[in-house]
């Protein structure tokens, strides 16, 4: 570790982000930076350590062979500063919780909840940030990640909070636009609405309509991309078609009539959205009074879900 000492450490923070994201631009949302902060930052270590870290492939970076060996020392250099300021009792620590999420779920499910959880406990100060990539919790200075996937994420304590179930969502006024009602509205009359898909979420659409019986309507629709379901929330939202999304995302619009899911059929999805935390590391008393109140969240909001499921089912 000695030889990276004399190395800028925030540089080296930015490179490794940037490696593991494979990605400049989600690099500088993590380390929260301008994308050309970044580059100047790996511009400027590269320099200094005069060998190329990264080279472009397919739209994305990949690590040179020196980058490759570099990194991974780096990463072995992080841990160890990271472990040592662990070692040092902190008094922030008791008081303050450092949470890691995708953005989407941040926006869309937990930030409406948090308000909750600060009147329950004031005593409690919520540090969160956003990532597409999961982060290495025995490395990084967060005590908690909540991202999706399969529940294998390696070597890190993974607890399910709640599976993805998939189901078309638009705006109410859509629907009558096209002279349908609710209750006549057929899955194959999504081939007279214009389909919004994200980049983030690929086969959502081909997936549901797969399982509702009806894989034509794909490309009999009118598409409209963007490059994350939020924005495909938002579209829906906003009159611009159909999303396919998450129950438990939408479930407020759905209650607050921002948004109407016509179908009964849903696409279970054997992934879904879960709470990761090292277990190299103890678990902090605000780390356990937070998953105890997410825990209780994830069970009221599955309520929610699944009486609206109840309420279309019964209007057909």
């Amino acid at each position: 570790m000695r030889d990276l000492i004399q190395l800028n450490l925030n540089a080296l923070r930015v490179a490794e982000s940037a490696a593991r994201n494979r990605s400049f631009v989600r690099a500088a949302e993590e380390q929260r930076l301008t994308p050309s902060a970044v580059s100047q930052r790996i511009k400027a270590l590269e320099a200094q350590l005069r060998f190329p870290l990264f080279k472009r492939k397919n739209n994305a970076i990949v690590l040179t062979h020196e980058g490759e060996a570099f990194i991974a020392r780096v990463r072995e250099g992080l841990s160890k500063i990271t472990e040592a300021r662990m070692m040092v009792k902190d008094p922030k620590r008791e008081t303050t919780l450092y949470l890691c999420a995708l953005p989407t779920f941040i926006m869309r499910w937990l930030i409406q909840r948090l308000p909750d959880f600060q009147r329950r406990h004031p005593e409690i100060t919520l540090n969160i940030s956003q990532s597409y990539a999961t982060p290495d919790l025995d490395r990084a200075d967060f005590d908690l990640g909540i991202f999706y996937g399969d529940g294998d994420f390696g070597r890190l304590e993974a607890e399910l909070l709640f599976k993805e179930d998939l189901t078309p969502v638009c705006r109410p006024s859509a629907i009558t636009e096209i002279g349908k009602d609710l209750l006549s509205l057929k899955v194959r009359d999504l081939r007279h609405f214009t389909l919004l898909h994200s980049a983030t979420c690929t086969l959502n659409w081909a997936a549901w309509l797969e399982h509702a019986g009806e894989p034509q309507v794909i490309e009999e629709a009118r598409p409209m991309y963007f490059d994350s379901c939020m924005l495909t929330f938002e579209a829906a939202r906003n009159g611009l078609g159909f999303a396919c999304a998450n129950r438990a995302y939408v479930a407020e619009d759905i209650v607050y009539g921002r948004l109407v899911a016509p179908f009964t059929v849903l696409q279970p999805n054997r992934n879904g959205w879960y709470v990761l935390r090292s277990m190299r590391r103890s678990q902090s008393k605000p780390m356990e009074i937070f998953r105890d109140w997410i825990r209780d969240q994830a069970d009221l909001s599955l309520e929610v879900v699944d009486m609206l499921s109840q309420d279309v089912i019964a209007s057909k």
